[in-house]
């Protein structure tokens, strides 16, 4: 989680011409108005349903509004934010938020804790479930934004959301936190859960290490436990713009204890978890025009593509990234960075919203279009219903140019590519 919630921490200084001065509580954070009327006029949409909702291009992409939301709203499905916590108080969960079944899996053995969310697996501690930094609010409102007059609207909003913390507040995810995760959603028979992370301390993990193997060995089992027990897996395809299909080098790990990172070849015998675990749906990133720029790709990894965000395809505004909640209770200094260059909006109550980009904002897109299938289609197998969501793709072709000095390169026709999969999920598609 490190790497994509401020894509490198340089992208922070972009600032936005084209956005007006607004009065709020944090210096630089601009009102809901305000940031609506920006929206509406740079995407010349109308204001709505929800206050925020002028802002969100990556709806509209896939499909998500009224005429989705007739067909399916998400009712009655569960869906778990593997992640690190959830804003208990955050205003687009309201009414939304499992907090009894909500849990926290990092335990006091955890690199980089914080003691606030240590819970060694005791799901009667929910303090320790509360987002200390705002990662897993924006990929949870996401998924399941409430339709009540404040912030934004998910894709899926009256989807039941579960927070299953397994990312310390600096955003490591360590293996046996993961896994611990997979296991309790299991457990749960969660109906989907969303991964928007990779298991730390390998990004990627090779068969031929003993050490390496082990670990993964366990993320595989606590994987197919959970979809044995119905549990959909949908997860990011990471933000280190390789190609997962022909991997080259792995210059960031172990990423723990610090400085332990050596520059290794990586072949096919090593996999990023969990985007390469079997069963697991794997998202690229798009932004408003193609391919984000930082996001993985690789066939045959990645199943179906969905909005990340890339400002770069919107050039001297931040309204190329994904605009979703964000924790009132961020401890890191994030939210008051992001204030300041433009990037985040802030209500009269106290509740939060960011502009920040990664595969780790696709996966929540598909993940709630998942929580649209199992609504309609409750006895399905996790297998039918990555299916379903691969079928009702809107299929997209390679980008027409391309550099050739990227080690991404796009192959595949009209119905798959090592790109986008099958294609940008669509709710609309997936619900009629």
């Amino acid at each position: 989680m490190r790497k994509f919630v401020l894509l490198g921490g340089a992208v922070i200084s972009l600032m936005l011409g084209l956005l007006t001065p607004a009065a709020a509580v944090t210096p630089g954070a601009l009102s809901p108005a305000t940031a609506s009327a920006n929206c509406a006029a740079f995407f010349g949409v109308a204001a709505g349903p929800e206050p925020l909702s002028a802002c969100q291009w990556d709806m509209r992409v896939i499909g998500v509004g009224p005429a989705s939301y007739a067909n399916a709203t998400g009712d009655g499905v569960d869906v778990g934010v593997i992640d690190g916590g959830v804003d208990l108080t955050h205003p687009d969960l309201a009414g939304n938020l499992d907090v009894g079944r909500s849990c926290s899996f990092i335990f006091s053995t955890t690199p980089t804790a914080d003691p606030q969310e240590i819970a060694n697996g005791d799901c009667s501690n929910k303090a320790a479930v509360q987002d200390l930094q705002g990662h897993g609010t924006h990929v949870a409102t996401t998924i399941a934004g409430a339709l009540n007059g404040r912030g934004i609207a998910g894709v899926a909003p009256d989807a039941n959301v579960v927070g299953i913390k397994a990312c310390t507040i600096v955003g490591f995810c360590f293996a046996d936190s993961v896994a611990a995760a997979l296991r309790y959603a299991g457990d749960q028979r969660l109906d989907v859960v969303n991964l928007s992370l990779f298991a730390d301390p390998w990004l990627y993990f090779c068969g031929n290490d003993a050490a390496q193997r082990a670990i993964l060995h366990d993320l595989q089992s606590s994987a197919r436990y959970a979809q044995q027990r119905g549990v959909v897996i949908v997860a990011a395809a990471g933000n280190e713009a390789d190609d997962l299909g022909h991997p080259t080098t792995d210059v960031i790990s172990p990423d723990w204890p610090p400085d332990a990172a050596v520059e290794r070849v990586v072949r096919n015998n090593c996999r990023v978890a969990p985007a390469e675990l079997p069963g697991v749906i794997a998202v690229s990133a798009s932004g408003v025009n193609t391919l984000a720029s930082y996001s993985n790709v690789g066939g045959p990894t990645v199943d179906v593509t969905a909005p990340g965000g890339d400002a770069a395809q919107t050039p001297g505004t931040t309204f190329g990234r994904i605009l979703a909640g964000w924790s009132s209770t961020d401890a890191t200094g994030q939210w008051e960075a992001l204030a300041a260059a433009g990037r985040a909006v802030e209500d009269a109550n106290g509740g939060r919203w960011v502009w920040i980009s990664g595969t780790s904002m696709a996966s929540p897109h598909a993940a709630g279009v998942a929580a649209l299938i199992r609504e309609l289609h409750p006895n399905w197998s996790p297998g039918a219903v990555a299916a379903e969501l691969r079928r009702t793709a809107t299929p997209k072709a390679c980008p027409a140019t391309w550099p050739a000095d990227d080690v991404r390169q796009c192959t595949g026709g009209p119905s798959s590519t090592t790109f986008f999969g099958a294609g940008m999920v669509n709710a609309l598609a997936a619900t009629s």
